[in-house]
């Protein structure tokens, strides 16, 4: 038995590594527990189980079984299968590999990893994975999920494309975003874009970017990774426990992922509470707006050009009722650690009505 198995593999080594370099191909077996030649209608098949270890051009392929198929230049391979080449490591329950036109395709447990020069790393899951070695990028459906080491942050969703020759990739079918940090940013959308070159995110349609502060919705949304600044339009809604906000445009500043300031652009309006779980009954209007935030907490608002502005205060041991409502060119708040508003200044052609409440 073991002659048989050494004169198959001679034969093997002396078959169809000739077959294949008339191809300008390559394939060399290294181990394989055992081996079956076969041929039929002009193909020539071979079979490798047990400990199977073989390279096929410039990839590195393991396995517990394998089948080759020499003219059509096809290798199945199945049970545990890890497949190396140059920075990619994919590992699958089963796999198909067209030597023309050089493409990968997995299934059941997909494992992709990537290492990057600088020693970051980055993965993907699935059930189901595509890698087109020629065009160098992957498709992958399924329960896909995905990690990158130096964004840290990760990814889901059913579809996704990734082109790593262009630095390009998209999600679509209930795509969700999330940095790894503990106050978790969540970004969720139709779809989601990923470009390397500019370091940013795009997402479109039924966006939703959210905390456990404060959420923010609109139709398209673009993030810059490195400026750490989120840009919203088409509708976009801001929420938080204190404030709720509405404008034709948002600039949503951030640090570390923890935003600091949020400016509003074009037919802004922004609705407050007095303090931290009050009713939002008091709001402002005007033409530009910035909210500053601190720890995730309101701590002022800077509003001008046409600013309209409603204001009610309830009377407590330290203060009197008060009603304001007025007009003016520029209105600035500030909030207290406690949440609370302590100063509302207006300047400039101010025009208002303040009704007080006078005390027995």
């Amino acid at each position: 038995m073991i002659r048989n198995i050494w004169i198959g593999s001679l034969l093997l080594l002396l078959t169809l590594p000739l077959a294949a370099q008339k191809q300008n191909e390559q394939l060399r077996v290294v181990h394989s527990d055992r081996l079956a030649l076969s041929k039929a209608n002009n193909e020539q098949v071979m079979e490798l189980s047990g400990k199977v270890h073989f390279w096929y051009g410039q990839t590195e392929f393991k396995s517990d079984r394998a089948l080759i198929f020499d003219t059509q230049k096809i290798a199945r391979l199945d049970g545990n299968v890890r497949v190396n080449n140059d920075s990619l490591a994919l590992t699958a329950d089963s796999l198909a590999y067209y030597r023309i036109p050089d493409e990968l395709n997995a299934g059941g447990r997909v494992f992709i990893n990537e290492r990057k020069t600088g020693g970051g790393f980055s993965w993907l899951r699935s059930e189901y994975a595509i890698y087109r070695k020629g065009e160098n990028n992957i498709t992958a459906w399924r329960n896909v999920s995905a990690y990158d080491s130096d964004e840290n942050a990760s990814a889901s969703c059913g579809y996704a494309f990734w082109d790593r020759r262009n630095g390009y990739a998209y999600m679509v079918e209930d795509p969700v975003l999330r940095t790894a940090r503990q106050d978790t940013l969540e970004v969720r959308a139709d779809k989601i874009e990923f470009f390397d070159a500019e370091s940013k995110i795009v997402a479109t349609f039924n966006v939703l970017a959210q905390t456990p502060d404060y959420s923010a919705s609109s139709d398209f949304l673009l993030y810059f990774l490195e400026e750490d600044k989120a840009v919203f339009t088409g509708q976009p809604l801001f929420r938080s426990e204190l404030a709720d906000a509405s404008a034709r445009g948002f600039y949503l500043l951030l640090k570390d992922r923890k935003l600091t300031r949020a400016e509003l652009v074009d037919s802004c309006r922004v609705e407050f509470a007095e303090q931290r779980g009050a009713i939002k009954t008091n709001w402002v209007q005007a033409s530009f707006i910035t909210l500053d935030f601190e720890q995730d907490a309101l701590r002022g608002f800077h509003a001008e050009q046409a600013v309209d502005y409603f204001y009610s205060q309830e009377e407590d041991s330290k203060r009197d009722y008060l009603v304001n409502h007025a007009r003016g060119g520029i209105l600035d708040a500030l909030f207290g650690l406690d949440n609370k508003l302590e100063q509302m200044i207006m300047r400039e052609g101010i025009n208002g009505v303040y009704r007080f409440r006078e005390r027995s």
